[in-house]
């Protein structure tokens, strides 16, 4: 009976140890005023938030230098959700073991930094300088350490998105630790000059090796812009790299060849990947057939055609109204030439021609200087060689050039009225002139 009696006294001494035991805190310098380590306006308390917490309060004393917090375990009772109002004071006093004698920025942890985390008393010279592993301590928001530019000694914090050079993981993995919503997936790209969302680091020289560390083809996108091309392992290798638009003939999308365009200098935001996936190229819209010639606003051209499917570089469109288009080989087209449609077909030809336009019905493509149509040859005088190329030589064509060169006619201009008569007539006039 006096054993069973002695246990339960033992487990109730226990229980009221571990219910009225405190951890009290070390010895702070309160920066307040008052008579009393207990008053507010001496000694600040944080605010806990969460549901059975305990209020934090500073035991009494007259010594400001030697305020102690009467349990530091307010900081952790009952759910805690959050802690605001931390002061640099209170921290010194609760820090136990560690190091953590500093209030953050915002106040809401205690963190290990070299010195204060108030904004206004760092940064302004050499001695209270910021560091970077301040800087990541004392405010998360705005992780990144900005160095001092000499002559000046002033130092700062700023926002990863701010920052253009000297990014790293850890530096990038703040920000993203801190991002709303957070994402613990935030790495330096190859470059250091922007986080990016990646699955693994972006250093070259941990990626690649291996299935374990493989690259991806989001990752190379997001971490070698310049090379955002993924190339897959050979087996039995386990090698996988990342590669240049320009050196990669199969498999190429719209997304990859707008990154190389971005990333090109200069950049371009109109490159897209050819139908065949085989090389980037600069068209106004998508080669994606799906997604063009079904409508006005994404009907193909004769450029396009000739950039995206080579094999037919000429453009078609439907019967009127004209809503529909689709690329067609040059020879399937046997009237309704037009100089764009010329154009391609002549530079899609091997060897390339780039004089090539339509003859003024239609017809046929021909060689001529300038194109056959007025409103389009401008204020580009006419030749006898243009006038027969778009004309015709039949008997009544119009295969000459009139005499000012503005027009094409049926009868050859006389002696020097034509233009290029005109002009050699001139010539000489000019040289006798210096001769005289």
């Amino acid at each position: 009976m006096q054993n069973k009696t002695l246990i339960i006294c033992l487990i109730i001494s226990q229980l009221l140890v571990s219910v009225f035991s405190v951890t009290a805190g070390g010895a702070a310098q309160c920066p307040g005023t008052g008579a009393n380590c207990n008053v507010a306006a001496a000694c600040p308390v944080p605010t806990i938030q969460g549901t059975g917490t305990a209020a934090c309060t500073w035991a009494a004393g007259t010594d400001l230098t030697q305020c102690t917090v009467t349990d530091c375990d307010c900081l952790t009772t009952g759910t805690v959700t959050g802690k605001t109002g931390l002061t640099d004071a209170f921290c010194t006093s609760c820090k136990g073991a560690t190091q953590n004698l500093y209030a953050n920025n915002a106040g809401t942890s205690c963190v290990a930094a070299s010195k204060t985390c108030a904004s206004g008393s760092r940064g302004t010279t050499a001695a209270n300088a910021w560091t970077a592993a301040d800087c990541l301590a004392c405010t998360p928001a705005t992780p990144i350490f900005v160095a001092a530019v000499s002559p000046a000694t002033t130092t700062s914090c700023a926002a990863c998105s701010t920052v253009t050079t000297g990014l790293t993981d850890s530096l990038c993995n703040a920000c993203g630790t801190n991002a709303s919503p957070a994402n613990n997936k935030i790495f330096a790209n190859a470059a250091g000059s922007a986080c990016v969302a990646s699955s693994l680091t972006c250093a070259s020289g941990s990626r690649g090796t291996t299935a374990g560390n493989a690259w991806t083809a989001a990752d190379c996108l997001a971490c070698t812009p310049a090379t955002p091309i993924f190339v897959a392992a050979v087996s039995p290798s386990a090698n996988t790299s990342c590669a240049a638009c320009s050196t990669v003939t199969t498999g190429l999308t719209d997304s990859l060849c707008n990154a190389c365009g971005t990333n090109a200098s200069p950049a371009n935001n109109k490159i897209f990947a050819n139908a065949a996936g085989s090389a980037c190229v600069a068209s106004s819209a998508t080669c994606a057939g799906g997604s063009r010639g079904t409508t006005l606003a994404n009907a193909w051209t004769a450029a396009d055609c000739l950039a995206c499917t080579p094999a037919t570089p000429a453009v078609q469109l439907g019967a009127s109204p004209a809503t529909t288009s689709s690329c067609v080989a040059c020879n399937t087209i046997t009237s309704g030439w037009t100089d764009a449609n010329c154009n391609s077909c002549a530079m899609a030809a091997s060897p390339q021609t780039k004089t090539i336009v339509a003859k003024a019905d239609g017809s046929a493509c021909v060689a001529a200087v300038y194109s056959c149509t007025q409103s389009a040859r401008g204020s580009n005088k006419w030749t006898d060689a243009d006038c027969a190329a778009c004309n015709g030589t039949a008997a009544n064509a119009n295969q000459y050039a009139s005499a000012d060169g503005s027009s094409c006619q049926a009868t050859k201009a006389s002696g020097s009225s034509t233009f290029s008569g005109q002009i050699f007539v001139s010539i000489l006039l000019v040289l006798s002139a210096l001769l005289i």
